[in-house]
């Protein structure tokens, strides 16, 4: 009887999920009539993990790739979509040592720009959604802080090597896709040896 009231919970909340996203205009952006709400009802929360997305940690080697994972609850009781778009246009970090702001690779700072004056994002990137579930964390994204220098993946870094020391990370998220308002998370701290 347990399983079948499992079943069939797990089915509605499928065919919910169905019907929202059959909602969604052709442009995938969210099915939300109103982002101010989605934004204060949407959490962010980072994490820094080991290299190529491993278990969670707060200590790199220089040189190393030092990624991090964003997770969004949905801290309503509906279920709500959030843009996934790409991380220039949606995820934007600040980093900071002993207090100090530490400048994006010019990789990052042109396509930052190149967004900016062209607006990009809304010519060149296909967005798409993901459902929030009602008070679930989901991983919805990821941002590489530095790239690993002895094997580069080519993920594109935010930043360049780091020297030894403590820093701290905060990131921007946008829930709209290419434009609007960004909500800050928690701010995380790691070191770097």
């Amino acid at each position: 009887m347990g399983r079948l009231i499992v079943g069939l919970v797990v089915i509605v909340l499928s065919l919910n999920a169905l019907a929202q996203d059959t909602k969604r205009d052709v442009s995938f952006y969210p099915s939300t009539t109103n982002p101010t709400t989605e934004r204060n009802e949407v959490k962010v929360t980072i994490n820094t993990v080991a290299p190529m997305l491993g278990p969670p940690t707060n200590h790199y080697h220089v040189g190393e790739q030092i990624p991090v994972t964003i997770n969004l609850t949905n801290t309503s009781n509906q279920p709500l979509y959030s843009c996934i778009s790409g991380d220039v246009y949606q995820d934007v970090p600040t980093l900071t040592r002993n207090g100090r702001v530490v400048p994006y690779t010019e990789a990052q700072k042109y396509l930052l720009d190149a967004d900016q004056k062209d607006k990009t994002c809304l010519h060149e990137n296909l967005p798409d959604s993901s459902l929030l579930m009602p008070h679930q964390p989901t991983i919805v994204d990821s941002l590489i802080v530095v790239d690993d220098h002895q094997d580069p993946t080519g993920a594109i870094a935010w930043y360049g090597q780091l020297s030894p020391g403590k820093y701290e990370l905060t990131v921007r998220r946008r829930f709209d896709c290419c434009d609007g308002p960004t909500v800050e998370s928690n701010k995380v701290s790691f070191e770097v040896e």
